[in-house]
């Protein structure tokens, strides 16, 4: 009876997160996806190569430094509430963080009004990737607390001051800089986080940013570092080794082609994982913690937990089904609809890309279980061979066939992750995979497409023609 009364909460509070999780994320989503239209609009094909690369950039830089600390964060944060030592170590960090924002932001105001602009692209990402650090420690803390509408608020705030910012400056300015841009995303972290720390200064969690802990009042405690840190590092290999799979293909793309191909390559694939990562993240990022909780409190009795993961990703099947065959229908004409002509020869790598991030994201929570059993080298181990796998399909896939190698490439790359983690899976909390629900969305999905296809098709011809002229 303790036994369910336990899963009935877990489910309960599962559900209310979720909900709160939706608008917090499908907004950012939404604004994201507005924002990547924006700029492939905007910027031309080659110059939006540059800014997707140098994201790409970003994006591991921000892996490397950060996701030690979120991931233990995470599995940490509950049980160490009362531990000052704990929350000492969160402010001695972020305080630093804001330090690396605050340098690096004076020294590109400074070359922006010397005009000496030799490192203004390198700044601005290493201003852009503190700040989201800091977005990203604090969201975490709130994760881990439950604090669902926090999330919500900050995630929702940060993308429409992103997306408003942006706009206004494609507007009104007509010799478009990526580092002005990168700038502009980190204005709206900034902004973001004063305002939040405003709003919420009664929470004790949201003291990301004090300086006291620097200087005067705490010391830095080594014992609590080293736990967090020796956890966090091979979940920091993870996120590495994830992001080579999100964003080496394109760095590997710029080897044997242009920043051209980067663009076309980046926009069409923009869309497969906004469509997926992020339109099916608040079922991910809400069943996160969850399933954290309650493998936690039921350790002894793996099966159990394998079935309340199971049960957990349904929801996350049926959404994600669901994009999937709409990409599949509508991939060429979408790539019209959203980016222009020019984009259209990279349209292949929607449906191909599509197939893989699904793969990727149903094994989070087929590696819940190694994460449950304290196992984040194995995790590490398996998505850096995944990556290997990644970035050597690359070299040898783009040489013949370009733009749909490297999307072959993040395909079965992806795959090998999910496959590795389902093999292991066996011999620790078994990732219970529903062939049968799959099946049956597949089918509610598919039939009603094919279908209707020939009716949906007017609407959408008509708007393409209206957009693309």
């Amino acid at each position: 009876m303790k036994n369910s009364n336990r899963q009935t909460e877990s489910e309960s509070i599962y559900k209310k997160t979720l909900f709160q999780y939706i608008p917090g994320i499908l907004i950012p989503a939404f604004t994201n996806i507005f924002l990547s239209v924006g700029l492939a609009r905007f910027l031309s094909v080659e110059l939006y190569g540059e800014y997707t690369y140098f994201l790409s950039i970003g994006t591991i830089i921000i892996s490397l430094l950060s996701q030690w600390l979120v991931q233990s964060i995470l599995k940490y944060h509950n049980s160490n509430r009362d531990n000052d030592n704990y929350y000492s170590i969160i402010n001695i960090l972020g305080s630093l963080f804001f330090v690396v924002f605050a340098i690096s932001s004076f020294l590109w105001i400074t070359s922006f009004i010397t005009q000496i602009n030799t490192w203004n692209i390198y700044i601005s990402i290493m201003a852009f990737c503190a700040s989201q650090i800091l977005i990203g420690i604090s969201v975490s803390v709130y994760s881990a607390e439950y604090k669902a509408k926090l999330v919500k608020e900050i995630n929702i705030q940060q993308a429409f001051l992103k997306l408003g910012l942006l706009v206004i400056y494609l507007l009104y300015r007509n010799n478009y800089r990526i580092d002005e841009i990168f700038i502009i995303f980190t204005v709206a972290n900034i902004l973001s986080l004063l305002t939040d720390k405003i709003r919420n200064k009664k929470e004790k969690s949201i003291r990301i940013i004090n300086f006291e802990v620097l200087f005067f009042r705490r010391k830095f405690h080594k014992s609590t570092f080293c736990k967090l840190f020796t956890f966090g590092l091979p979940m920091t290999g993870w996120f590495i080794g994830t992001n080579l799979m999100g964003v080496g293909d394109r760095i590997v793309l710029k080897m044997f082609t242009d920043m051209e191909t980067v663009g076309i390559y980046s926009a069409n694939y923009s869309l497969v994982s906004m469509g997926i990562g992020l339109l099916v993240s608040p079922f991910l990022q809400s069943a996160h913690p969850i399933i954290m909780n309650y493998g936690q409190d039921k350790i002894n009795s793996k099966v159990e937990v394998s079935f309340f993961i199971e049960k957990l990703s349904r929801n996350f099947l049926t959404i994600s089904i669901g994009i999937i065959v709409c990409l599949f229908f509508y991939y060429e004409k979408i790539s019209i609809l959203f980016f222009g002509t020019e984009y259209l020869s990279g349209a292949i790598v929607i449906p191909i890309t599509t197939l893989g991030i699904f793969f990727w994201n149903y094994s989070m929570y087929g590696h819940k279980g190694l994460e449950i059993m304290n196992q984040p080298m194995k995790m590490m181990r398996f998505v850096l061979y995944s990556a290997l796998l990644n970035v050597v399909l690359n070299f040898i896939l783009i040489p013949f066939v370009g733009i749909k190698g490297s999307a072959l490439a993040t395909l079965i790359a992806y795959l090998s992750y999910a496959f590795m983690i389902k093999i292991n899976s066996k011999n620790n909390i078994n990732w219970i995979i529903n062939i049968r629900h799959i099946i049956i969305c597949i089918l509610i999905f598919t039939i009603p497409m094919f279908l209707f296809k020939p009716i949906l098709d007017i609407p959408i011809d008509w708007l393409i023609s209206i957009i693309d002229r």
